[in-house]
């Protein structure tokens, strides 16, 4: 049966002067080696035990700090974890413990949002118990208690550390033919005149009121200006009226400019792109099959599936077992034949022999964004006419003697300047 985590200390609550409706977990031995916790709230005066989703509520109210989020590694996701599905791999004989390769992980798309959403309604449903009801005053105010909380780094990146893909196959090659990486940031050159130093600097202070008088003040004037060159004579001159600023005035006649003060800001970081070509030769009918199967695994993984389960689009709980019944003209906008699912996402990490290769820059979890499959790389069409199949694997036709295979993958997370002593 196992034991769940003991009670905590209520002297030491006392002593620490803990807030009422701190929360806390506890855990105890439980079967198979694993733990198993539970959730406690305290009253002002003792502990009290509360249910893992509103346990989960709390947190979101704090930082999601005590969810236990896994760790993003460089390694493949669940490589401890027996595969249950296929490996294809090419070439069938040249991967082995001193190789240097790529493995290909695939799963499914977990929603960036998905945790926060479900602790925050199956939270708000606990608390609130029988008064929980769609659209009502109780529920709105319990979302908007529970959604004031900031975003951790575990939290961004839980959606790609908790990727399942034990279900799916996976695929080793050769290292591509050509392999190199970018990480691209944004700087923007920004000018910055007397009025908006000044400005700026009043709103850094936290004093909005005088910046608003700094611009009156030292724009006022500028503005009065402005209008008086566009409606004195000026303006009735044949190809100059209405186009004249102060920098044409100054330069023209004195032959200075407004000092722009100009700053290089950053903007933003880029999310990293990056391409590889295989070109996969078979030596054999075999390898052929292989290669066909590689194509097909990444074409199907980069692709969006028909449907989906049937789910509530307001609690957003999967409804496997309802009945997608039209009733006159109603639509069931749950139903799963009015979505599409999206595409898989693909972790592949850089090998030699079963650990990952820290020579060598990783990437997070990425979007395939293109599969491009060239069956005539060498310019012409050839392909082996008597392949030697074995009859238990038998395909239909002849398979070409070389194939080009070019990818290309989007990041899904961005990388921080920590991240690179990881491996990424």
């Amino acid at each position: 049966m196992g034991n769940t985590g003991p009670k905590p200390s209520v002297k030491k609550a006392l002593a620490d002067g803990t807030a009422t409706g701190f929360m806390k977990q506890s855990s105890g031995p439980g079967p198979g080696g694993k733990r198993l916790y539970q959730s406690w709230r305290w009253t002002g005066s003792d502990w009290e035990k509360v249910s893992k989703y509103a346990y989960q509520q709390w947190l979101v109210t704090q930082e999601y700090d005590g969810m236990e989020f896994k760790d993003l590694t460089i390694g493949p996701i669940g490589e401890n974890v027996k595969p249950t599905n296929q490996t294809h791999r090419w070439p069938e004989d040249a991967i082995n413990t001193g190789t240097d390769y790529v493995f290909f992980q695939f799963g499914k798309y977990i929603p960036p949002f998905s945790e926060e959403a479900q602790a925050l309604r199956r939270g708000s449903e606990e608390a609130l118990g029988k008064e929980f009801k769609y659209g009502s005053a109780n529920l709105k105010n319990q979302l908007v208690r529970g959604s004031t909380r900031s975003a951790t780094k575990k939290m961004y990146d839980a959606s790609i550390a908790q990727l399942k893909v034990e279900n799916s196959d996976t695929i080793m090659l050769p290292m591509p033919q050509d392999l190199s990486t970018e990480g691209q940031q944004q700087w923007q050159g920004k000018q910055f005149t007397a009025t908006g130093r000044a400005a700026t600097a009043a709103l850094a202070a936290g004093n909005f009121s005088y910046a608003s008088e700094v611009v009156k003040n030292i724009a006022g004037n500028a503005t009065a200006l402005q209008t008086a060159f566009n409606t004195s004579v000026l303006n009735s001159i044949p190809g100059v009226g209405g186009n004249i600023d102060f920098n044409d005035v100054s330069g023209s006649t004195r032959g200075i400019v407004i000092n722009p003060n100009a700053e290089l800001l950053y903007d933003s970081p880029e999310m990293r792109e990056i391409g590889m070509i295989f070109k996969l030769v078979p030596r054999n009918y075999n390898e052929s099959i292989q290669i066909r199967n590689i194509i097909k695994t990444f074409r199907k993984a980069s692709m969006p599936s028909w449907g989906s389960e049937d789910t509530d689009l307001l609690s957003g709980e999967s409804k496997a077992n309802q009945q997608n019944e039209a009733k006159g003209s109603q639509i069931n906008l749950g139903g799963k034949d009015n979505w599409i699912h999206v595409p898989k996402l693909c972790k592949f990490t850089f090998m030699t022999g079963s650990k990952a290769n820290r020579h060598i820059i990783q990437y997070k979890p990425c979007a395939i964004s293109a599969v491009e499959v060239n069956y005539t790389p060498d310019g012409t069409w050839t392909s082996y006419n008597n392949p030697g199949h074995p009859a238990d694997i038998d395909v239909a036709g002849s398979p070409p003697v070389a194939v080009e295979l070019r990818l290309n993958f989007m990041e899904t997370k961005l990388i921080f300047a920590d991240e690179v002593e990881m491996g990424f």
